[in-house]
């Protein structure tokens, strides 16, 4: 699977471009609604008879509204899940009487059918997603009741004990579909997704779905504001719920406290919806008309956010009450609720060696038959503003398609494909002349202007973001191999001598932060999650507590590191690489999307995502120097797109800006070259023309100083 590198901003392109602000709620930007994106994912529908109660037109494909007839899988779906309402239609509540409709919902047999039918279809009892704006995250809705001591139950509650127990662990996180800005537009859309646990074209939805496996999910949106009608709700709600049954997750609907619209439209269509699919309907607006000022923010003169004093923590015990009443009407009688602590990771300090053996092994087998790039044109390797390297892909539902590998002219963006689809750059050697690619699980290394291409291993692990690189002496490299659920950190010398495992027997290395001295190698674990550092001898493995990610400056005497701070933002520190000299960076932002080094290893390009306080919205990305020098900062023009990067030129003067935007029609790549001290732009998005209809986006990309022949 091809994932996009380098990247760890939260939901990090939220409001980076004026089109998007049309998908964000809790704030009142210009409203511009865009279509979402045209990604089919297939329907389940090897379970047992579920009814669709859904409107046969509003199936749901990855944010597309289809016809049954566009896919077999659809049609055949809807022919198996009969439509069924119990009890039957004349003795429910009616829509237009929600107002009425109690605050703890009544639960139906049709909501029992979708939640076991989803056990059998393997969602987790355990695990509870919530799907909603500013007014779900944690701090504010549930949150609490992950955190013993922090809540005390209301008399003849203790009950809820136990539904706290089952969803343990669901409580206090945010998750991949909860955001400050969201809305059922923003759900369903790949661009705002977080590209760092989310792959290449998912929406939000279906990013949190895969990860978390939720048997429930409580869906709370939406903020209203003149321009958005109530029917872009619920066609965007609709697909929500269609793809949350078709996974046998069970909804839960809320309405909202306040009425922005005037109309209580949206609350009117919640139910409506509600009453459609038969699922729980939480009556959030019932419960907040006995608080003061009907639980809004007197202060806040939105009219749209609740009070934190009265609402919060009323609506969280109104939600813990619907979750409760629901599970306890559909879960089986051998479901009995247990609670399992999570894990916890063991403190390490700081770069205390921990010893493992060294550990050599057969060379890996070769293979008969090879891909070949094509010498890149002599032209590209002369210039003397050097070259451009890159790597596209795109994603289509659950599948990713390799373009090939291309080379780029930095002056005009003309372009030249040196390998067909199916292949990918991994990582370009220090001197520009070496590629390695892969293909799948074949790693091969090549000269840039042709020759035989050698396979290095059939193992390599082509799921990692960074998993293949060269040494800066140029005589070896490193990959992470994948063999059997697991994953070893590798040395290659280039000479055939046999490679050698840098990491932990026992250890899973997911991702490489290349290292401008050949000494060391620092790697990302995975289970427990962590940062470490590895001798080339593969005498030892030191852990760094903390920290997310690392490089090293190309002169070798300064570390930047990545480290989680309060309230979820980035921290970044740049250090000797001795650690006795350590420098905290302030004032940078919210979320740290990418940071590189300068060639002369005396400037650190960050790029970062500022995040409002006051609305928990994100704003926009700033593109910031840093100079080791005197740690100055400087400011350059903001730049846009999902999984923004900076790129050094080989000179060190100019930064090679790239993203993926929406743009009519499908997605494009942009590219851009930026002068590092004055900001002037000269684009190379039209040349190089990397566009399409499906999500697409760079796997690696690097900026070759010229090649002599």
């Amino acid at each position: 699977m091809l994932r996009n590198r380098f990247i760890t901003g939260k939901k990090s392109f939220l409001l980076l471009t004026t089109v998007i602000m049309g998908l964000t709620g809790c704030e009142t930007p210009t409203p511009v609604y865009v279509p979402t994106a045209t990604i089919s994912i297939p329907t389940v529908t090897e379970t047992a008879a579920l009814p669709d109660i859904s409107t046969p037109e509003n199936t749901f494909t990855a944010g597309v509204l289809i016809t049954p007839e566009v896919t077999a899988t659809q049609t055949a779906a809807q022919e198996v899940f009969t439509p069924t309402i119990i009890p039957p239609a004349e003795d429910r509540q009616k829509p237009e009487d929600w107002q009425n409709w109690p605050v703890i919902p009544v639960v139906s047999a049709r909501a029992k059918q979708i939640y076991q039918a989803g056990l059998g279809m393997g969602t987790n009892p355990r695990r509870l997603s919530k799907v909603g704006d500013c007014q779900s995250i944690k701090n504010v809705l549930l949150g609490m009741y992950d955190k013993p001591g922090s809540y005390t139950l209301r008399e003849n509650a203790a009950a809820l004990q136990e539904t706290i127990a089952q969803f343990s662990g669901s409580f206090d996180r945010d998750g991949e579909a909860v955001q400050g800005g969201y809305n059922a537009a923003s759900e369903l859309t790949p661009l705002m997704a977080d590209p760092e646990v989310c792959e290449p074209g998912e929406t939000p939805l279906e990013c949190e779905v895969r990860l978390h496996n939720p048997s429930i999910m409580l869906i709370s949106l939406e903020v209203w504001w003149d321009g958005r009608s109530t029917e872009v709700y619920v066609k965007n709600m609709r697909q929500i719920i269609d793809y949350a049954i078709n996974r046998g997750i069970l909804p839960i609907l809320s309405t909202k406290a306040d009425n922005v619209e005037g109309d209580h439209s949206i609350n009117l269509a919640t139910a409506q919806l509600a009453y459609d699919y038969d699922i729980p309907l939480w009556n959030w607006w019932r419960a907040a008309q006995s608080l003061p000022n009907k639980g809004l923010d007197p202060d806040r003169p939105d009219g749209f956010h609740i009070s934190q004093e009265y609402a919060w923590p009323e609506r969280s015990f109104t939600a813990l009450q619907s979750i409760d009443a629901v599970w306890r009407a559909v879960r089986p009688e051998e479901q009995i609720p247990t609670a399992t602590p999570e894990p916890t990771q063991e403190v390490v300090e700081l770069f205390q060696p921990t010893a493992i053996g060294l550990d050599s092994a057969t060379p890996l087998p070769e293979s008969n038959t090879s891909p070949a790039l094509i010498p890149v044109d002599p032209a590209f390797l002369a210039n003397p503003a050097g070259y451009i390297l890159t790597s596209t892909a795109s994603r289509l539902g659950e599948t990713v398609m390799s373009h090939g590998i291309f080379a780029i002219d930095p002056m005009n963006g003309t372009r030249q494909q040196i390998a067909p689809a199916g292949l990918s750059m991994q990582a370009v050697s220090t001197d520009g002349k070496q590629v390695l690619f892969n293909r799948g699980s074949s790693l091969y290394l090549q000269a840039v202007n042709g020759g035989t291409p050698v396979l290095l291993t059939d193992r390599f692990y082509d799921r990692g973001t960074t998993a293949a690189v060269f040494l800066p002496d140029g005589l070896s490299v490193a990959f992470i191999a994948g063999e059997g659920g697991s994953t070893t950190l590798a040395l290659y010398p280039l000479d055939g001598s046999g490679w050698k495992r840098l990491s932990p027997a026992g250890s899973n290395p997911v991702e490489i932060f290349p290292v401008k001295d050949n000494s060391r190698l620092v790697w990302k674990n995975n289970q427990p999650v962590g940062v470490y550092l590895s001798s080339m001898d593969g005498s030892s493995a030191e852990y760094l507590p903390g920290v997310s990610r690392a490089a090293f400056s190309p002169d070798g005497r300064w570390m930047a590191y990545e480290e989680k701070g309060a309230d979820d933002k980035n921290l970044l520190t740049l250090a000797t690489v001795d650690l006795k000299t350590r420098r905290p960076q302030e004032n940078i932002g919210s979320q740290i999307l990418d940071f590189s080094w300068s060639v002369d290893g005396g400037r650190l390009s960050l790029l970062t995502l500022d995040r409002s306080d006051y609305s928990g919205q994100w704003l926009d990305v700033r593109n910031l120097v840093i100079s080791t020098q005197n740690m100055g900062t400087k400011i350059l023009p903001a730049t846009a797109g999902v999984n923004p990067r900076a790129v050094w030129s080989p000179d060190g003067g100019s930064l090679l800006l790239t993203g993926t935007q929406q743009r009519a029609g499908g997605y494009a790549v942009t590219l851009a070259v930026m002068d590092a001290n004055t900001g002037a732009l000269r684009e190379l998005s039209p040349s190089a023309g990397f566009e399409g209809e499906t999500f697409i986006y760079t796997t690696e990309i690097a900026w070759v100083k010229p090649v002599n022949p």
